[in-house]
């Protein structure tokens, strides 16, 4: 518009501003974005630590019922001690003829006093499914040793192949973090995070170098923002904002850095899901120019997060 208004320095003066505006809005939406990602992640880090300490206490748990096992066996066997004394002596002094009357008195007196092993604790926290019916486990739920029925971890193999590929855990009997291998490498590389059972993050390794490549944010369990690395030089360079207001994933807004270097230089801008408006910076119009074909709007990423099961 401000070329067709005052020429070629009309043009060149609104790209300036909007780059001057663009960076000044920007900075401080990235640093509150950027707060709010290291506050969520030291959020995980403690629940992990929750975690970790309630499977050791399961650990131990599970020690001392086997010190409790051990100690019954051997009380039973000091029972027996005084029993098979007891026969070595009888054989002794027992006279020829009647011995095997003897001998079945005592086995008599024997199977009496010895009393058979008492059944270990009916209670078991972890409990194996086979969910596809083919004769081989692919559902292990772990359950809190000191809340019976509150499940704390699961694992599961979803294809079949005998491997463990989805790592769930869990808070006060609630999804918290589920972790997915979808490259079936014995990794995760998807990590979905839950509150109150509605998916609020999605973090994705599609470079398998260990760093997201693809960050998701949620809103109410609607998709709200989605960062993305294009180039996979592991730096994000396309931002997308969506209308939570719609049940459907409608973009509002799109914004690229085309050149890497941290900064936005293309706004897209939609209506209904459609362009309605392009802004660009100077430098981002250099770069533009430099390229035969402009590069083109990502389109709506395939988003399905597993639900929390009921």
């Amino acid at each position: 518009m401000g070329g067709s208004i005052a020429g070629p320095f009309g043009a060149g003066g609104g790209l300036i501003l909007g780059l001057i505006f663009g960076l000044t809005t920007a900075d401080s939406y990235y640093a509150e974005l950027n707060a709010q990602i290291q506050s969520e992640q030291a959020k995980d880090k403690e629940l992990e630590a929750q975690i970790e300490q309630e499977i050791e206490r399961q650990r131990e748990l599970e020690a001392q019922l086997e010190k409790v096992g051990d100690l019954s066996d051997q009380k039973e066997g000091e029972k027996l001690q005084p029993v098979q004394g007891a026969i070595k002596e009888t054989k002794n002094e027992t006279k020829i003829d009647n011995k095997k009357e003897d001998l079945s008195a005592l086995a008599s007196l024997d199977k009496k006093k010895i009393s058979p092993t008492p059944p270990n604790s009916p209670f078991k926290n972890v409990k194996i499914r086979d969910i596809n019916q083919d004769g081989v486990p692919d559902l292990w739920t772990y359950y809190n040793p000191r809340k019976p029925g509150e499940i704390i971890r699961q694992e599961e193999d979803t294809n079949g192949d005998g491997r463990v590929d989805t790592w769930s855990a869990f808070h006060e009997g609630k999804l918290v973090r589920r972790e997915v291998d979808t490259q079936r490498n014995g990794r995760p590389d998807t990590v979905y995070y839950y509150e109150d059972d509605k998916i609020a993050r999605e973090e994705r390794d599609e470079n398998g170098d260990g760093r997201p490549s693809f960050r998701a944010m949620y809103q109410d369990g609607r998709l709200a923002r989605v960062e993305k690395d294009i180039d996979r030089d592991g730096k994000i360079d396309l931002w997308i904002t969506y209308d939570t207001n719609q049940t459907e994933e409608v973009i509002t807004k799109e914004e690229r850095d085309l050149n890497s270097d941290g900064a936005v230089d293309l706004w897209s801008y939609y209506e209904s899901g459609r362009l309605v408006r392009r802004d660009v910076s100077a430098v981002g119009l250099e770069h533009l120019s430099e390229q035969e074909e402009p590069p083109e709007i990502a389109p709506p990423h395939d988003l399905s997060p597993p639900l929390p099961e009921g």
